[in-house]
């Protein structure tokens, strides 16, 4: 309706053709300053409630309660000196802050914020969240590489086994739910959740909070950028402005997938009435998630962050991934569905039952699972000497 509106106003006086133009890039100019304004707050927001989780003081100094001291980091963070080594790959060494800002800025181009508005509504939009957000592995390997440091790039390589170890049973959790709705663009998507994805999919959307965790280097999960292990990773090297970016752009990418999570699994932007309001405040309710786990869990050691990505994660995104497609295809038979049809709101209610039903058995069952017991065990007997 917003969108319609502004598009009233813009074509009363100016020509259609260059309403068309101006729509999409009143919408990017929109959503980058908001982005901006967010990544500052959020970090200021994720000092507090973590601080209140572990009982210290947060940030309570500059401004009001502390609000401003976002903004007094950033600017420190570009006031600082900018230094580039000078053995550094210097082209590269700049581009790599960029790569892993633009892609955390443009994976927000396909998300519908609410019904009818998206700044661009792809047909496969799911595709290009996957594609856009790969690029963040070619962004950590170029830093760590361009760096001429060889803690930066072990770093980098760390990050890169991560990254891409990670990506697949993402991809899989994804894909669970193109099977459901029949379709790979996210309007349709979210249309399709006659009932919330994350009933009919529970084993999928955890998989997907777990994998999007580690693709945004967030604790557990943030081995290759600790300071207690390889310096401080593959941006060792970064000062200033660069290093604002870099650090920056993971508190863009959170909300962003949260965003992408909102969608697949929470039904976005509904229910109608308020839909803007409504996937705000989901939003906000995944992105605490991501918080939490700072403020709770310990740091994994990289071999138990690669085991559980391709011991547990990928056998169990692919079994999802089978029992998914039968419960689609005899969902289909049932009804007498098209192939892509989505399906209707009684099919989901009785695959949302069956697929609750086999994630706490499954849950159940992993507790068994001696590989797991082991990691728990170990995982325990760190927290202290981390803590």
């Amino acid at each position: 309706m917003i969108a319609d509106l502004t598009r009233g106003i813009l074509e009363s006086f100016l020509p259609i053709g260059v309403v068309d133009i101006l729509m999409p890039l009143l919408g990017i100019f929109i959503v980058v300053n908001v982005l901006l304004g967010s990544a500052i707050m959020l970090t200021y927001a994720e000092r507090r409630l973590v601080a209140r989780m572990q009982n210290r003081i947060g940030p309570n100094r500059v401004g009001p309660f502390g609000l401003l001291q976002g903004a007094a980091d950033l600017l420190k963070l570009v006031t600082k000196e900018d230094l580039t080594p000078r053995a550094a790959d210097r082209p590269v060494f700049l581009l790599a802050p960029v790569l892993f800002f633009a892609p955390a800025i443009a994976l927000f181009a396909v998300v519908p914020f609410f019904r009818g508005w998206a700044v661009a509504d792809l047909d496969a939009g799911i595709v290009y969240v996957i594609a856009v957000t790969s690029v963040s592995s070619l962004a950590a390997f170029a830093a760590g590489w361009a760096s001429n440091n060889k803690y930066s790039l072990y770093g980098a390589v760390r990050g890169v086994a991560q990254l891409v170890s990670y990506e697949v049973p993402l991809i899989l959790a994804v894909t669970s739910v193109i099977l459901l709705s029949g379709s790979l663009n996210l309007q349709k998507i979210v249309e399709a959740q006659g009932i919330p994805f994350i009933l009919v999919q529970p084993i999928g959307f955890l998989i997907m909070l777990v994998a999007v965790t580690a693709e945004l280097n967030r604790t557990p999960f943030d081995i290759n950028e600790a300071e207690s292990e390889i310096v401080a990773g593959f941006h060792t090297e970064y000062t200033g402005t660069k290093f604002a970016l870099i650090y920056g752009a993971e508190y863009v990418a959170a909300l962003g997938w949260s965003a992408v999570i909102v969608t697949l699994f929470l039904g976005g932007w509904k229910p109608d009435i308020g839909g803007l309001i409504w996937f705000g405040l989901k939003t906000s309710a995944v992105v605490f998630l991501f918080f939490w786990f700072r403020g709770t869990w310990p740091r994994v050691r990289i071999d138990q962050m690669l085991a559980l990505a391709w011991k547990l994660l990928f056998p169990l995104a692919t079994i999802n991934i089978l029992v998914t497609a039968a419960e689609v295809l005899a969902a289909q038979a049932l009804f007498s569905l098209e192939p892509g049809e989505a399906l209707p709101v009684i099919a989901l209610a009785v695959i949302a039952v069956v697929n609750i039903g086999l994630t706490v058995a499954v849950l159940a069952l992993l507790s068994r699972v001696p590989g797991l017991a082991r990691f728990d065990t170990q995982l325990a007997a760190s927290a202290p000497a981390r803590g």
